[in-house]
Order: C-alpha cells, then structure tokens, then sequence
C-alpha cells in the first residue's frame, strides 16, 4: 500500500523521496537492524533510521526487508530439457561419461542452436521472470550453448536483447566457453574468437571457461585466460568440479571468481587469497548430481569471500528458487543464515562487478525484496515459497 503525502508546488518540483515504513526488520547484506526505517531518494538509499519522513510512504507492515538476490553464475538462455539425461544419471551413468559420448551439454547445444532466436529469448525471458518472482534482481547469464562462434555471438546479442528489455533485472552477459567441438582441434576453433574479437567486445561483461575434465584441459584454458586478461576483460572459470587444476588459473590470472570448487587444490585456493578471487558456490549441482559439496570451511580458511549462485541448467540444476539454494548453504556448508543470505546478496553483486548493489546501506541503489521471515525463520521453517514482495525504486 502506497499513500502519497501532499506536497506544496515547490515540493513537487523537486526529487520525489519514498520512505519504507511498518518494516519488523531490515536485512542490510551483513546483518538485521530491527524497528527502522528506509528513506529513497534518486534511486538510492538516503537514509536509514526511525520516524523518517518522505514525500510518499510505502507501507511494509511487519516485512522483512532484504537487498534482491544476485545470481552470480546460470546457464539461464537455452532450449528443451534433459529429461533423459536425469534419467541415465539415476540409473548410475555419470555426468562425465554422458558427455563423453555425446550427451549432456551437447544435447542442449543440439535442441538451442535449432531454436529460433524468438524461441530462445520467450524461454529465458520467462526463466528471468521466475528469478524475480524470487526476488532476484541481478543475472549472470552465460552463453555456452552454441560452441561454434556465430552460435555463441547469436547468443551474446540474445543476452543482450534481454538486458535492454528488463529494467528492473541486470542481466550481466558472460562469453561462455562450455566446451570443445568434437571435430576440430583446438587451435583452429579458438583463433575465430580471438581474430574476430573486436567484432563481440561491446557485447559480453565477463568471459568463462568450463576448466575441467571431459571441457577445456589447462593449457586450452590458460589460452583462453592469457588472451582475454590481455584485452582487459576479467574473467571467471567453472573450476574443479571434478578434476583440480581450475583454481590455480584463477588464481594466477586475478580472474573475478572461480566457481563450483567440488575439489579445489591447496595451492588453488592460496593463489586465490593472493589475489582476492572470489569462491562462488553452486550447491544445488552437488545436491542435484549426489556429489556432496565444496569445502566451505576450507575455502573460508584462506580468506577467500564466498558468493552463492543456482548454476540454473538444464542437466544438473533445473531448480529455479534461490530460498532452495540458501537452505543447502546452511545445511550442506554450515553457513549461518545470515551469511548465506549475505553471500547471496553482497558478495554475489561484487563478483559480477555491481560494486553499488547488494546492501541496504547509504549510497546503495534501492532495488530491495520483501518477505514475512528473517534469516533464521526461513531457514527454521524451510521456507522455500515465500510471498515475496519486488521494489524497484533505483
């Protein structure tokens, strides 16, 4: 409920400040502050404090008021399913193998590159809208899902189409490298991308690199890292998931985050640290796949800030909730509820580069979801439908 006070003449001319009141509590991505309110003015946090007053109230009776999610990692754009895929994996087929013959990622490549760019932009578009219904209010979305260079610059543009159209979502385009073509050597099918560079460059935000076995081996990803760290463009990898190399590259190359970390190296989580690579963790793929989860603790030993993320995909994280997500950091990793919701808001804006989102503090832009628990009540009661409530006032 909205009541717009009366304004004198004068008053009207000038920024119009919204203040959120009757909030039972305010998450500020570190921790709660009970009994205050919110002042937005300019699209930004003004003020936080008790009795503050605005030009228009926005009533939040007994809310809980959070910065919106960020969702650092998701593979959103593609088409179909991988029905059959879940079912080989139940069967005791793994991840590894099903790709090694020709399954997995390349069966989605294979129902997306024959999609028309209309059917892919209506089937991520409604994904993009299920995340906010959540609450979610930044995306990373890759491409991946093409493998061949016009597929993968059609797919860019497609990202890009969905971030001119969403206002109130930041959608961060990240150049995925998902994995090879089968028939083509490596060198041969990387020179495209690095020859014809300058035609993409505006395009993407971030470049990827699925570093692992059955993908990209470390000298194909230390290619790819040299390459585009030269150009300027941070970077960010898919590492150690199965195989430990991953961590050290990030680490070496300052990439902005390394991801997954099922078996991150010592020596890959020291360089880590060295060089302030954030650690994002995807829980829902360990649970989705039975293959446990990352090593928080250890990870959080070296210092290393941690983000969390869904990895939506088609093969090994169809879930699109992040109150599932927050669940399985507090239960799977031991995270308290309040870190995971901070790892999910704060940390996981900076690991996209939105260095002015994931807190509810001064200066911060007030894009901010509504619900009727804390931290800890949801995660008690395992609430993973909450009736959330999405302000967009930045």
């Amino acid at each position: 409920m909205i009541n717009t006070r009366e304004k004198s003449q004068d008053a009207s001319l000038s920024t119009v400040s919204k203040v959120l009141k009757g909030l039972r509590a305010v998450f500020t991505g570190e921790d709660l502050i009970y009994g205050v309110d919110v002042l937005v003015e300019n699209g930004k946090v003004l003020k936080i404090g008790k009795d503050l007053d605005g030009d228009e109230v926005i009533n939040l009776e007994g809310k809980v008021i959070y910065p919106v999610f960020a969702d650092p990692h998701t593979h959103l754009l593609y088409c179909g399913d991988r029905l059959k895929e879940f079912s080989l994996r139940m069967e005791g087929l793994s991840y590894v193998e099903i790709l090694k013959q020709g399954g997995g990622i390349y069966e989605t490549v294979r129902k997306t590159v024959s999609a028309s760019d209309e059917d892919i932009l209506n089937q991520t578009r409604e994904r993009v809208e299920k995340l906010k219904s959540y609450g979610v209010g930044a995306i990373e979305i890759k491409t991946g899902y093409g493998i061949e260079f016009d597929e993968e610059i059609r797919q860019l543009r497609i990202i890009n189409r969905l971030s001119e159209e969403f206002k109130d979502v930041d959608i961060i385009p990240t150049l995925l490298f998902h994995v090879k073509p089968k028939d083509r050597d490596f060198e041969d099918y990387i020179s495209e991308f690095f020859s014809r560079y300058d035609e993409y460059k505006d395009m993407l935000r971030f470049v990827d690199v699925f570093a692992d076995e059955g993908a990209f081996n470390y000298e194909e990803t230390e290619s790819i890292l040299r390459f585009f760290t030269d150009k300027g463009v941070r970077c960010r990898l898919h590492a150690d998931e199965f195989k430990p190399f991953a961590s050290e590259l990030a680490g070496k190359y300052k990439c902005i985050s390394a991801d997954h970390l099922l078996n991150p190296s010592d020596t890959g989580l020291e360089l880590m640290s060295k060089n302030k690579v954030i650690a994002i963790l995807c829980p829902i793929t360990g649970f989705f796949l039975r293959k446990g989860f990352a090593p928080y603790e250890k990870i959080k030993s070296h210092n290393i800030e941690v983000a969390l993320a869904s990895d939506h995909n088609p093969g090994t994280s169809p879930f699109l909730n992040p109150f599932l997500v927050i669940l399985l950091a507090v239960f799977s990793y031991g995270m308290k509820p309040t870190e995971a919701f901070r790892s999910y808001t704060y940390i996981a804006s900076k690991s996209i580069g939105l260095k002015d989102m994931g807190k509810i503090e001064v200066g911060y832009r007030a894009r901010f979801f509504a619900i009727d628990f804390t931290p800890d009540e949801l995660v008690y009661w395992g609430e993973v439908s909450p009736k959330v409530v999405y302000l967009d006032l930045s």
